[in-house]
């Protein structure tokens, strides 16, 4: 029970600040990715299996309701964006707890058996609390990345196909391989 009381005191301290890090990192950014995640895949896939011939033509005639590849780019932008954010505050919490860690022992100005113990747990509950907050976002990494690699394949393979389409005919334009 004490074990407890120590950890959930040591929130008013630097724990909190891994705590804020956290819900910012749970009800803000990945909220925030998941509705870019959705938005890309649900422009991209149906244009994925659209025939080439009909895309191209969509572009030449600028009929922007069949297919958007501005679009397309800027939400494949917002999502990157967003992923790459979530992605570095997950590494960051393991950082944070090492941080509280030192900052907590260098607070050790005297060696006196209460000071020691008060400042070797305020120590641990910071490493507790950035590996259990890097634990739990790496667990949710493991099931939006695939969405995210999934999405950029069907990106690049879109356009993919209408570079090879578009400079199939042309003699005189160097032909982009990949």
């Amino acid at each position: 029970m004490k074990f407890f009381v120590i950890i959930f005191k040591n929130l008013l301290g630097y724990d909190g600040l891994i705590i804020i890090l956290a819900l910012v990192n749970l009800f803000y950014i990945l909220p925030k990715l998941k509705k870019s995640n959705a938005k890309l895949e649900h422009s991209l896939h149906p244009t994925i299996y659209i025939p080439i011939q009909q895309i191209i033509d969509s572009i030449r005639k600028n009929n922007d309701s069949e297919i958007d590849l501005h679009l397309l780019r800027k939400l494949k932008e917002e999502e990157t964006k967003c992923y790459h954010v979530f992605v570095s505050i997950t590494t960051i919490f393991p950082l944070m707890g090492i941080l509280g860690t030192i900052i907590s022992l260098l607070r050790l100005v005297s060696f006196s058996s209460d000071t020691i113990m008060l400042n070797f747990t305020t120590a641990l509950t910071s490493t507790f609390w950035g590996l259990v907050c890097a634990i739990i976002f790496k667990a949710i990494d493991g099931t939006i990345s695939p969405k995210i690699a999934f999405n950029d394949d069907n990106f690049n393979l879109l356009i993919n196909r209408i570079d090879r389409y578009t400079n199939k005919g042309d003699e005189n334009e160097p032909k982009n391989i990949s």
